[in-house]
């Protein structure tokens, strides 16, 4: 059998008359799409567990955008797979494909871009909500609005700048992506999703902090995991965006920077899950308990949680418990309260579920 097999094929040379380096090129597109995958599993494995904790409790437009996240980034993870199928395994050694533009790496573009978008849309109507219910100066709340117009204009700038980027590399040799022109318009996106990240992880923080640390200790583990939940996740996705634009200003010429970008669509996803499933751990079992064992009158009528100036502790005779003082106190101080249920989980006791 083995005698037919090779009497079947053509000879061939002992070695390849045409060596070339794609280091620069192809070695840092599957380097990229070895990381792309391990992206993809981490954010897979996070969809697991939301559904499993908050699947059943969250409105459904989350659940959707979960959901249209999952496809969108599946989809992503196939196409750049995809896109170096022919080149590496399907055509191999032909070198004529080594300078065409494969068609599944830039759609990859314009589904990170929307991924990009969203998460970043969804972060800043966070920061709008918790505005909207925190700040009562009328400046404040035009600064703020001011702020946040920016902040949609950079996020936007993700759909509108890779409109353009396509309408120009779309079909054209690879070279073409090399040019003056589209390496601007790549670094532009790149800077926009730098500058937004770093702005919504300040507003969060300063919108959180504004009101001053509180002195009831649960509380004040509470903010301090929000904190860090927030800063964790938006210093890695700027600092990815970073390293991207700084690989994509210094080696404009080669494919460095795919090494990092074809990541950038699951570790936005990443992202969003990681906020969403962190929610529990920010608030605690000991916090959810203590402001869950309030009467239903000391809740507002949408169920969102209320947090107020907790300065007042109870009594040496109160056993721990709370007091009519606390609660007039709570009632009474200023609020910092939200409705998103995005922003914190739900009521309900899910040690049943």
């Amino acid at each position: 059998m083995a005698n037919v097999t090779t009497s079947a094929c053509p000879a061939l040379p002992a070695e390849n008359p045409i060596i070339l380096d794609i280091t620069s090129s192809y070695g840092s597109l599957l380097v990229g799409s070895w990381l792309s995958c391990t992206m993809w599993g981490v954010s897979t494995f996070q969809v697991f567990i939301y559904y499993m904790n908050s699947g059943d409790f969250d409105p459904q437009f989350l659940r959707n955008l979960v959901y249209f996240g999952t496809i969108f980034d599946t989809a992503n993870a196939i196409l750049v797979m995809k896109g170096q199928w022919l080149v590496l395994i399907h055509e191999y050694g032909n070198v004529s494909q080594l300078s065409d533009t494969q068609f599944e790496l830039l759609h990859h573009t314009w589904i990170e871009s929307v991924v990009i978008f969203v998460v970043q849309l969804y972060f800043i109507r966070r920061i709008y909500i918790f505005s909207k219910q925190t700040l009562r100066s009328e400046k404040l709340k035009y600064a703020t609005f001011a702020i946040l117009l920016v902040m949609v204009m950079l996020a936007s700038w993700q759909l509108i700048g890779i409109a353009v980027y396509l309408s120009y590399g779309y079909g054209k040799p690879l070279d073409v992506l090399s040019t003056p022109r589209l390496i601007g318009l790549n670094i532009s996106l790149r800077a926009a999703a730098v500058a937004a990240d770093v702005l919504v992880s300040f507003g969060m923080v300063i919108l959180i902090t504004r009101s001053g640390t509180p002195n009831f200790s649960k509380t004040k583990r509470m903010v301090h995991r929000l904190i860090l939940v927030i800063v964790s996740s938006g210093t890695l996705t700027a600092a990815s965006a970073t390293v991207v634009l700084i690989l994509i200003k210094f080696y404009p010429a080669s494919l460095y920077y795919c090494i990092l970008e074809f990541s950038l669509c699951s570790l936005y996803f990443s992202t969003l899950l990681a906020n969403l499933n962190t929610r529990e751990y920010v608030q605690s079992r000991g916090g959810i308990n203590t402001v869950s064992t309030f009467n239903a009158d000391y809740r507002s009528d949408n169920n969102a949680l209320v947090l107020g100036p907790l300065t007042t502790h109870s009594g040496s005779g109160s056993g721990g418990g709370i007091t009519a003082t606390m609660i007039r106190g709570i009632q009474h101080a200023k609020e910092i309260k939200t409705d998103d249920p995005d922003a914190f989980s739900p009521f309900e006791d899910r040690s049943s579920v």
